[in-house]
């Protein structure tokens, strides 16, 4: 019993996982197949970060922001990797 609570204490304390991908990506008019193309990365991977179903490798969040910034107009504000991940570290 007391392992039990020692778990959910360590659930308690981890930070929610969350990301702004999808509402970035729909903010920009953009698909998941055209995010996937302009990022370099597959649509499974573009649709398991959104839904958070899988942890992408820092190399693969870095390509979706490029995919992201790509599709700026030049003055347009560029993504950074904390508005799309916050509680993830560069």
């Amino acid at each position: 019993m007391n392992d039990w609570k020692f778990i959910e204490k360590d659930k308690e304390n981890e930070k929610p996982r969350i990301n702004r991908l999808k509402e970035i990506r729909i903010g920009l008019g953009l698909t998941i197949t055209a995010l996937s193309k302009a990022a370099n990365v597959s649509t499974k991977v573009i649709s398991q970060t959104e839904r958070m179903l899988t942890q992408p490798t820092q190399v693969t969040k870095h390509k979706i922001i490029k995919g992201l910034n790509a599709q700026q107009r030049s003055n347009e504000k560029q993504w950074k990797f904390i508005d799309v991940f916050p509680n993830d570290e560069e």
